[in-house]
Parts: structure tokens; C-alpha cells; sequence
């Protein structure tokens, strides 16, 4: 009897354990950051309609109906409520009075001076996937309502035990959305993900996020203010280093390729270890100035147009002005003779060409708009680039002559430095193999910041094991660093 009843409670628990709730937390508090702001300039009862304020800058007229939301008190106060203003079609705001009129009555009283914002959502809608990448599908039949008085909506979930959440704001005025959260993992976030690390850092000195010392963005600061310190040590973190970076794939008469964003300084080619196209051997740097001889002579734009064999009898360019009158261009491995059109004037005269000779073995072919001009040029096999940046800002590998037809469509690899990426999210992998030092980072500064600034930070015990440990890992990677030396025989003679 015993044992059957011992192992009745335990299945139980076990029931227990496999339908337990899972709760998902969503702050509050920046819902009202750097947002429209006034105070009310009397009390009001619950129950009331109207707010007279400071300044009705910012509240609108309404011409059709809608509204505005208004979050009337500080978030996580008790007594805050998130309201419309109304939504009577022709409303305008008293501007004699200061006075703008409610959508629903008040649920409580509110004293003078309470803070009245200007806020985008009323509303979290949260959504499955099976994978982080995969359909979302809807858990409620409508967005549930954020309760201001807290400082996190807590949104609890019975119905999933595996796969990934999503969350974004909603507002019922327009019925408009935010853009969704990153993935939530229902296992619940890795040790090395960004919220893990602030937890960790918050729970171990018993502090909370109260939206106004201690806050999300402030976390997220100092954090990445941490890594960063680590990234720029001396030296090169070496599983920033990516090898065989696919970057795109060659095309005829391209003669450039955009670098990659997450490049370390991509307006130099300091943090470029090698660049070549398909199975190629490495491309050997070179400077800017030997870069410009080699294009000396070369006239070069893009098509502003499309050409279509048949229908085109002009082509477009962006800008002809470097070309000749009389000029045999190559698009897209196609010679073109082209002539300049006679009576134009201005960029029409120099951009636009009359056709008199198309390419005689491309039957059917055409051309797509943005494609490279080139007058003058020899196509070949890249064996040299360099790196600088466009008028445009964006910084692009060159090479030293435009690419072949025999090589369209390779690959072009690319080993290269990765810098540290921006926070995004809450879900964001840290790639430092060793991350708990950031713990220790985070717990000194929110002290610090406590404190007002009144302590001495080096002299947190904390941030000597922060520095202490980050030492270590710079050392780590400095031991496990091989050089290996390849000596260039191949001049050599053979021994006879």
C-alpha cells in the first residue's frame, strides 16, 4: 500500500512538473522613456473624463476617429492606468483651459502635478514557433493588456513545452504593431546570453531594475562597454578571425566586392588576411596609388538603364562623361560600339549613346541595370586588390582588373577580423569563450552607480577579479598562439 501510494504522489509531481507555466517577463518601463511629457495642474477623482496639464503640446485634434494613448502616472506606481483619449470624431484640446478629454473614465484619483506621457502601446501580443526561425503561430485570441501599476508584464503559458516565444506591442488605436522580440527560448536563456549575464549580476548583489537607477539600457551599456575594453586589448581576439567568409560571387566585369558589415575597420585592408576567387590562389595588397595606375586610361560607370537586344537602340549610363564619342564599351563580357547622340545637351548629351554596333555572337543577349561600362579595359583574373571606400561611404575590396567571363559565378572568399557587433537583444550570444568576468564587470559598476559616483571603483573587489580574470584571458591567448614559418625555397636551385 505504501509503495503504491508513493509512487502515486510522485507521478503527480511529475504531472506537475510537465504542465508548469511557463511565465514570460516584459519590461515595463521603457514604454514611457524619452517620451512626451506634461503634469496634470489639479487633482482628479476616479471616474473623471478630463486632464488639465501643464501644456497640451503634442496631444492631437481628431479629425477622424482615433485618439492617443496616455499613461497617466510613473510606470510601476500602483495607481498608474493607461488611457485613450477620446475618440470623437472633430475633438480638438482646450487650449484656453489646457484640457484634453478622455476615451473611458479614470479608474482612480490622481493628485497634482502627476506625470501624464504620451506613450506608442497598450498592448503585448505573444506568439510559438516550433524554431527560432519557423511560423509563429497565436497563443490568445487578442493581445493582452499591460498593466502600468508593474513594473514587467508577466504572461503565462501552459499550452507549449519546447520550441521559442515571441513578443511586440501593440496599440488599440490603430491596431498597429512594434517589431517582434528575438526569439525566446521556452529552455530558458543560455549562460552566455546577454540576460543571463545581467541576472546573474543583479541577483548576486540583490539588486533589481527599478527604471530609474538600475535600468536596462544602463546594464546593456556598461556590458558592452566591458567587451569592448576586452576587443581593443592588445592583440587580436582570436575567435573573432573568420576564414572562408563566402562575400558573394564574381561577375563579369566587376572589378569590386563589398565588405563584409562586420568588418573591423573596413575602410582599410589592416584587418584582411587573405581574398581570392574560387579555388584561386590568395590575391596579393596593394596600394591605392599602384591601384590607380592600373586603371589609368580605363574609362568606367554602370548602365542606368536596362538593355534589351532588339528594343534597345541607345544605351544609358550613369555618368559617360570619361567615355569617347565614338567608344567600343564591354558590358558583361559583350563588346558595344556606341556613339554619342548628336542635338542633347548636358548630362543626356554625355550619359546617353546610340547603338550602331551590337555584339555579334550575343543573340538574345541583354543586360541588367546597375551592370559595369568599360572603355579601355582588359578583363582577367583578379591577382591584386585594394580597400577603400566609396563616395557613398560603403568601403569595398578592388581588384586590379574586372573579372573575367570565365570565373562568373565563383565564389570570392574572404578571411577577415570581425569586429563586436552592437547590442540587439536580450537573446544576443556573447562569443567570448570566457564570459563570467562580465559578471563581475556589471556588479562594480551598478555599485558605482548607487553610489553616485562616491566609491572607488579600482578598489571594488569585483572589478580587481574583473580585471584580474580578463588579464588571464588575454594571456590565455597568447600561449595558445602557434607561429608557424613557412620559408619561400621555390627560388632556390636544386641540388645537383
Amino acid at each position: 500500500m505504501s509503495q503504491l501510494l508513493v509512487v502515486g504522489c510522485l507521478w503527480g509531481l511529475v504531472l506537475n512538473l510537465l504542465f508548469m507555466p511557463k511565465i514570460l517577463f516584459t519590461q515595463n518601463g521603457d514604454l514611457a522613456r524619452d517620451k512626451s511629457k506634461t503634469s496634470t495642474t489639479e487633482d482628479v477623482v476616479a471616474g473623471g473624463t478630463t486632464l488639465r496639464l501643464q501644456s497640451i503640446v503634442g496631444f492631437e485634434s481628431i479629425g477622424t476617429s482615433s485618439g492617443q494613448i496616455v499613461c497617466i502616472g510613473e510606470i510601476g506606481n500602483e495607481r498608474t492606468e493607461l488611457l485613450r483619449t477620446t475618440n470623437a470624431s472633430g475633438y480638438v484640446p482646450s487650449p484656453t483651459y489646457q484640457e484634453i478629454t478622455l476615451r473611458n473614465a479614470m479608474a482612480f484619483d490622481h493628485p497634482q502635478d502627476t506625470p501624464i506621457y504620451i506613450i506608442d502601446w497598450n498592448r503585448i501580443e505573444t506568439q510559438w514557433a516550433s524554431t527560432a526561425t519557423g511560423t509563429k503561430s497565436t497563443l490568445t485570441a487578442y493581445p493582452q493588456y499591460i498593466d502600468p501599476g508593474q513594473r514587467e508584464t508577466v504572461y503565462k503559458d501552459t499550452s507549449q513545452t519546447a520550441g521559442y516565444y515571441f513578443q511586440r506591442f501593440n496599440e488599440t488605436v490603430g491596431d498597429t504593431n512594434s517589431d517582434w522580440s528575438d526569439p525566446i527560448p521556452y529552455s530558458g536563456y543560455d549562460d552566455n546570453m546577454v540576460f543571463a549575464i545581467k541576472k546573474r549580476a543583479l541577483d548576486e548583489i540583490g539588486e533589481t531594475i527599478d527604471d530609474k537607477v538600475i535600468t536596462n539600457e544602463f546594464l546593456n551599456q556598461t556590458l558592452w562597454e566591458a567587451r569592448r575594453e576586452y576587443h581593443q586589448a592588445r592583440g587580436k581576439r582570436p575567435f573573432r578571425r573568420k576564414f572562408n567568409a563566402d562575400i558573394g560571387n564574381a561577375a563579369t566585369g566587376s572589378a569590386k566586392i563589398e565588405l563584409p558589415s562586420d568588418a573591423e575597420r573596413p575602410f582599410t585592408a589592416e584587418n584582411i588576411y587573405g581574398v581570392r576567387i574560387g579555388t584561386e590562389e590568395n590575391m596579393e595588397y596593394y596600394d591605392k596609388k599602384q591601384w590607380d595606375l592600373d586603371y589609368r586610361g580605363i574609362s568606367h560607370s554602370t548602365l542606368d538603364a536596362a538593355y534589351v537586344r532588339g528594343s534597345s537602340t541607345s544605351l544609358w549610363i550613369v555618368n559617360g562623361r570619361d567615355f569617347s564619342d565614338s567608344a567600343i564599351v564591354n558590358v558583361e563580357g559583350q563588346s558595344i560600339k556606341l556613339t554619342r547622340i548628336a542635338g542633347l545637351t548636358g548630362d543626356s548629351y554625355y550619359n546617353t549613346f546610340r547603338i550602331y554596333e551590337h555584339p555579334s555572337t550575343s543573340v538574345g543577349w541583354n543586360s541588367t541595370i546597375g551592370s559595369d561600362v568599360w572603355e579601355n579595359a582588359s578583363f582577367g583574373l583578379p591577382d591584386k586588390f585594394t580597400v577603400f571606400a566609396t563616395p557613398g561611404g560603403s568601403a569595398y575590396i578592388h581588384f586590379n582588373k574586372p573579372i573575367d567571363t570565365a570565373y562568373v559565378g565563383q565564389n570570392i572568399y574572404l578571411d577577415y577580423y570581425r569586429t563586436l557587433l552592437g547590442y540587439d537583444s536580450d537573446y544576443d550570444l556573447l562569443d567570448e569563450p570566457k564570459y563570467d568576468f562580465f559578471v563581475h564587470y556589471l556588479k562594480a559598476k551598478i555599485r558605482h552607480k548607487k553610489s553616485k559616483g562616491t566609491t572607488d571603483l579600482l578598489q571594488d573587489s569585483d572589478y580587481k577579479i574583473w580585471l584580474a580574470m580578463k588579464q588571464e584571458a588575454l594571456d590565455t591567448e597568447v600561449l595558445s598562439a602557434d607561429i608557424n614559418i613557412f620559408p619561400d625555397i621555390e627560388h632556390l636551385a636544386l641540388p645537383e
